[in-house]
């Protein structure tokens, strides 16, 4: 995988997980108007940084497959092999 590529990658994981961690502390604080918006805010990072990520390189899970090209999703690399390549 190309630094770029990799940089991409860091990038919506660091997101995703910000928005995981969002979701279990609203979950007990459902009301916390700023966790909130800290839980919008990195929700639409991440869908930006997805989005850019699958037209780039494709798609990052099934759900980002392009199916005008059929089933191009097991055309692509599995996530977890890109560094073994």
């Amino acid at each position: 995988m190309n630094d770029m590529r990799k940089r991409h990658m860091k990038q919506i994981q660091t997101y995703a997980f910000a928005v995981k961690e969002a979701v279990l502390y609203l979950d007990t604080h459902p009301e916390d108007k700023t966790a909130l918006a800290y839980f919008d805010k990195y929700r639409k990072l991440l869908r930006e940084a997805t989005r850019t990520y699958e037209e780039h390189y494709g798609p990052i899970t099934a759900d980002g497959t392009d199916t005008s090209r059929g089933w191009a999703w097991v055309l692509e690399p599995w996530p977890w092999e890109l560094d073994a390549n």
